[in-house]
C-alpha cells in the first residue's frame, strides 16, 4: 500500500498536537503515581528546561544568534511561539508594556484538558516557566507570573515577565 505525502503544514500540526497530547498525559500520569504536589512541581521544572531547549534548538538549527534574538526579542518570541503553538493554542500576542512583556492566551489545551477531566483545583499552569527559559536560554533574567488566568474565570491567560534588575 502506498500512502500520500503528508504537506509539511500538516506534518508540523500533528507533531504539535502530538506534543502538547504527549503533555498533558506525562502530567496525569505524575499526579496519579505521585500526587498533583509533586506533578506541578515536576512540571515547573520541566517546563523551564524544555523552553529553554527550544530556544537552544532554533539558534543551533537556525544560525541565528543571542544578540539577533535580544534586538528583536518580540518579534522572536512571536516566531517561536507559532512554532511551538500554532493550531494548539488561541495565541494573542507578546506585547511591550514598559520593560515588561506580556504574553496573552484565550485558549489553551491544559485547561481544557483539566477542565474535562475534572482536576481545574488540583493542577498549577506552568507556561510562565517556559516563558523564563526562553529568555533565560539567551542570557536574560526574567521573574514570569500570572496575571490573568483561564483557570480562574478570566477570558484568557496573561503572563508577565519582568526583567530582574
Amino acid at each position: 500500500m502506498s500512502f500520500p505525502q503528508i504537506p509539511t503544514n500538516v506534518r508540523e500540526k500533528i507533531l504539535r498536537y502530538n506534543w502538547w497530547g504527549h503533555d498533558g498525559r506525562w502530567y496525569m500520569f505524575v499526579a496519579k503515581e505521585l500526587g498533583f504536589e509533586k506533578a506541578n512541581e515536576m512540571n515547573m521544572k520541566i517546563n523551564k528546561a524544555i523552553g529553554k531547549l527550544e530556544i537552544k534548538n532554533i539558534m543551533a538549527i537556525s544560525g541565528i544568534s543571542e544578540e539577533s534574538i535580544k534586538q528583536n526579542l518580540i518579534q522572536f518570541l512571536r516566531m517561536n511561539l507559532e512554532l511551538c503553538a500554532k493550531d494548539v493554542f488561541n495565541l494573542q500576542d507578546f506585547l511591550k508594556e514598559g520593560d515588561s512583556i506580556v504574553f496573552r492566551v484565550s485558549d489553551c489545551p491544559a485547561y481544557s484538558g483539566t477542565q474535562k477531566a475534572g482536576y481545574m483545583s488540583d493542577y498549577q499552569c506552568a507556561c510562565f516557566k517556559r516563558c523564563e527559559g526562553w529568555l533565560e536560554a539567551i542570557g536574560l533574567t526574567y521573574t514570569s507570573f500570572i496575571q490573568k488566568s483561564l483557570m480562574k474565570g478570566d477570558k484568557f491567560c496573561e503572563i508577565v515577565m519582568t526583567p530582574e534588575k
